[in-house]
């Protein structure tokens, strides 16, 4: 399968996860980027971002961007990863001068880079069978 796309839906995409990630920064802005926040709330934290913030996102890009589920995924699933990680690298370990050991530090932050490559594609996976399943139906 060919993952190619046109350049307005990589705008979209990279527009949504985006702003995704700046809402995300600027809420735990005031904590320090959530540093200061317990293990148990940054627990609940990654909980809310993986079973309810990704998949509502996976969604609304899918309907932006119909038909084309699962390629979709895959490119949220990289738009959400290495410029979330190169973001947050620039704020966090060049500006703060907290160098490469903001992936173990924001460890939470670490394991969205990895679990939006489950998400993303699952997210797309599903609504494709979903569809062919329509499809099937209505014939």
């Amino acid at each position: 399968m060919i993952i190619t796309m046109k350049i307005k839906y990589h705008l979209i995409i990279s527009s949504v996860t985006f702003f995704a990630w700046l809402s995300f920064y600027l809420l735990g802005s005031s904590s320090n980027y959530f540093q200061e926040w317990n293990f148990s709330e940054l627990i609940i934290l990654s909980l809310l971002t993986i079973f309810a913030i990704a998949p509502f996102i996976s969604i609304a890009l899918m309907v932006l961007i119909p038909n084309k589920y699962i390629k979709t995924g895959i490119w949220l699933a990289f738009y959400a990863s290495f410029p979330f990680a190169v973001y947050d690298y620039i704020i966090c370990g060049i500006i703060k001068g907290e160098g490469l050991n903001i992936f173990i530090s924001h460890w939470y932050l670490t394991l969205g880079y990895f679990y939006v490559w489950i998400i993303g594609p699952f997210t797309g996976y599903i609504l494709n069978k979903f569809k062919q399943q329509v499809i099937k139906n209505n014939i």
